[in-house]
């Protein structure tokens, strides 16, 4: 599930690292979220977030609406929403009417585009976040940063190589090592039903690897807001809790992420009563983004 509406998103601000509440109807549509995975009976045994109080805060509103708060959280920065350095508070509008269509797009879809990078003593660089700073321990250490802000204490300040800015490929780098080898591998291997809380890019990269969506249309894909998205990893195949997908904004490339389940569907169909339906009932291990 993408979090829920933040004030940034009723605006067009770039968010990317910003840490922002939900708004309102966040808050809402999170709740929504719950209780529709109640209604379709859907638990879970683990959930996994980022370290941005938008996406926790889906969670335990979810949580909430299952009945599931005793649910163990993760929480990592690895599943934070795409870093976009200096746009990072930017408004969307005002960048394309200042910077041109195309290279507006470039940096807000570009899959290796990166935007302008934050000075590394910006506010908005997680170097001068202390959550950053004090706790990630799984990215190596910079020598530029180490010497600058060596330089500016007058002592040794060992600092990691923390992004400036990140393509959707930068970000692809860091969440999809993270589902392999964490979440894949700790949870949904051990047959484990996940629920992962995070943003708009980190679960794009995210479809974009399990659905080897090509790299000139994953510009095209759009994650709505406090939708849960339900992913059979034995079908593999995505689908909704509630409506079909054109009720929503998907974007133009959009069927990709159902096309699949819609493939597998007719199928099963075809071959009803030949014994290889799912029997009723029987519990596939699910993973709700």
């Amino acid at each position: 599930i993408r979090h829920g509406k933040t004030e940034h998103n009723k605006l067009g601000l770039f968010t990317g690292w910003e840490d922002v509440a939900l708004a309102p109807e966040g808050r809402e549509e999170a709740r929504k979220a719950g209780r529709l995975l109640a209604e379709h009976g859907i638990e879970f045994d683990v959930v996994y977030t980022s370290w941005l109080q938008r996406a926790i805060e889906t969670a335990w509103l979810v949580l909430e609406g299952i009945d599931g708060q005793w649910i163990p959280i993760h929480k990592t920065w690895r599943l934070n929403e795409r870093m976009y350095g200096a746009l990072t508070g930017l408004s969307k509008k005002k960048t394309r009417a200042q910077f041109g269509d195309a290279q507006f797009k470039a940096w807000r879809r570009g899959y290796t585009t990166r935007p302008p990078p934050v000075s590394s003593f910006s506010a908005n660089y997680p170097g001068n976040d202390a959550r950053y700073v004090e706790n990630i321990r799984d990215v190596r250490i910079s020598l530029k940063e180490t010497l600058i802000r060596s330089l500016e204490c007058g002592r040794l300040s060992v600092h990691r190589k923390l992004p400036h800015a990140e393509s959707l490929k930068d970000c692809m780098d860091r969440t999809i090592p993270y589902w392999v080898n964490s979440i894949e591998r700790d949870a949904i291997n051990a047959g484990k039903s996940v629920l992962v809380a995070s943003s708009e890019n980190a679960i794009r990269g995210l479809l974009m690897h399990l659905f080897s969506i090509p790299v000139d249309r994953i510009s095209g894909i759009e994650i709505p807001t406090g939708l849960p998205l339900v992913y059979d990893v034995e079908r593999k195949c995505l689908s909704l809790l509630e409506g079909d997908f054109s009720d929503y904004n998907f974007g133009n490339s959009g069927e990709l992420l159902f096309t699949p389940c819609l493939l597998r569907e007719e199928e099963a169909g075809e071959g009803e009563g030949a014994g290889d339906i799912e029997p009723a009932g029987q519990r596939s291990t699910q993973t709700a983004q």
